[in-house]
């Protein structure tokens, strides 16, 4: 029997070191870099001019896209959580425009955005989780 142990020993070495293996491998390949979350800013810039339509009036969505613009900058210093910050900005005014009592952005288009910016926090909170 111990030899029956001994190969079930090393069965499960081999096992767990290619477990470990493949999470490793998974970690280096999905690695987020600012590069990548300023790619997902920028279309969520370009998605929310194209909604400008979707707004009622023409400050709200300068507003929205300055939240967006200022976030940008912010990551291009590096400032991680100031971009994620601005980011949650422009998320609770699409939620506040949208939940007015006379709304004043389309709901349907307020959710899918507010979707997409959490996309580019949670992209931004894995940079620094790298």
């Amino acid at each position: 029997m111990e030899g029956g142990t001994s190969k079930l020993v090393r069965i499960l070495v081999v096992l767990a070191a290619v477990v470990a293996a493949g999470a490793i491998g998974t970690t280096a390949a999905s690695a987020t870099t600012t590069a990548d979350c300023q790619g997902q800013l920028s279309q969520l810039r370009a998605d929310t001019g194209a909604a400008e339509g979707a707004f009622t009036n023409q400050r709200d969505f300068n507003g929205a896209v300055a939240k967006l613009d200022a976030a940008a900058l912010k990551l291009s210093q590096g400032k991680n959580a100031d971009a994620a910050a601005k980011i949650a900005g422009f998320q609770s005014l699409l939620s506040a425009l949208s939940t007015a009592p006379k709304p004043k952005l389309d709901p349907s288009v307020a959710d899918r955005l507010v979707a997409e910016a959490q996309g580019v926090v949670d992209c931004i909170n894995a940079i620094d989780a790298t």
